[in-house]
């Protein structure tokens, strides 16, 4: 029975044209995104909240998919595990490929350059790497607003971890 109503959704999410259609993307894409972010510093073993973005991208639409940016992603938040508080800043210049999974979903992966530094200019560097999907929520043409999440740790000798939970806008033709 569960086999049954397993194929009957799955031929629903199929059969359903917006879900079905693929994308027809070519062209530039932009976007623009902020929202709630999560940092987690394996030093402070602290995770706290505040602000994810602005997080930015650009790149070009290789296929009607998929799409190769630039792109930046990060977090800023204050630690309550030093005495005072500190701020800290972290995120990922990257490298992505952003691929849509219909005409409103799609995930991304890239790599690259991460950073994180606090108000006392302590910093560090290291790989960055950057995962997130995205669902457009609105969209009239080429003009799309956007819900996601995002993934970007830093990988250094103390790591950090930041999830950020974004609304933004993207041109994709």
């Amino acid at each position: 029975m569960k086999r049954v109503l397993l194929a009957f959704a799955l031929l629903l999410v199929v059969s359903t044209p917006a879900l079905a259609q693929a994308p027809a993307h070519s062209g530039f894409t932009v976007f623009a995104n902020l929202g709630v972010g999560f940092q987690n510093d394996t030093f402070y073993e602290e995770t706290a909240t505040g602000l994810a973005g602005l997080n930015f991208g650009a790149g070009w639409f290789v296929t009607e998919r998929m799409a190769v940016m630039g792109r930046f992603s990060g977090t800023v938040a204050t630690f309550e595990a030093p005495e005072p508080d500190l701020s800290q800043a972290s995120g990922v210049w990257a490298g992505s490929i952003q691929y849509w999974l219909n005409r409103w979903a799609s995930v991304e992966v890239g790599g690259g350059y991460g950073v994180w530094r606090d108000e006392n200019s302590v910093k560090d560097n290291g790989f960055g790497l950057i995962i997130g999907f995205h669902a457009s929520v609105f969209q009239k043409g080429a003009h799309h607003i956007r819900a996601g999440v995002e993934y970007a740790p830093v990988f250094t000798d103390n790591a950090v971890h930041n999830i950020g939970v974004v609304v933004g806008y993207q041109y994709a033709k």
